[in-house]
């Protein structure tokens, strides 16, 4: 009975999920450019960065793969090196006071989006190496992820990933 209960909350989770990513909203879309950067943070070109290179792939994989299934949308993913002991505390409490002054709401949206957030933050309290946060804007979800160097612990990243449907 557990197994099947699990099965359903699963499955709505990833309903959920799939309906936040194809809802069409309102206008005033932004790209990645627009949105507010981390002080002294250093973003990582295709071919300087491994990091960097891997983002690359994917956006090009992702477009490939929307525009054959002929779903529309984008995501514009970047990468930044950020300076060398940044937090997940500071980067988090810098960019939740910056995309709320611009409009951003926390989390995914829609039904499931407290579900999700709440998730986010329970993975993120017992992980050092990578958290993740989302918000949301009229069609758009901006998803961030702080990651260190596996060699080097006070090295941090952040990818920016920024889906437009």
């Amino acid at each position: 009975m557990k197994t099947k209960t699990l099965r359903l909350v699963v499955l709505a989770f990833c309903a959920t999920l799939l309906l936040a990513l194809v809802a069409c909203g309102g206008g005033g879309n932004v790209t990645v450019a627009d949105l507010p950067t981390y002080p002294d943070a250093v973003r990582l070109q295709a071919g300087e960065d491994p990091i960097a290179d891997t983002w690359a792939n994917n956006m090009a994989q992702n477009a490939a793969m929307t525009s054959s299934l002929g779903v529309g949308g984008s995501i514009e993913q970047v990468a930044f090196r950020l300076p060398a002991g940044t937090t997940w505390d500071q980067l988090n409490g810098f960019l939740t006071t910056e995309l709320d002054t611009a409009g951003w709401e926390t989390g995914m949206g829609g039904p499931g989006g407290d579900i999700a957030s709440q998730a986010l933050a329970s993975a993120n309290a017992g992980n050092d190496m990578f958290q993740t946060a989302m918000w949301n804007k009229g069609d758009q979800i901006l998803t961030v992820f702080r990651l260190t160097d596996p060699n080097n612990a006070e090295q941090p990243y952040l990818i920016v990933s920024l889906n437009t449907n």
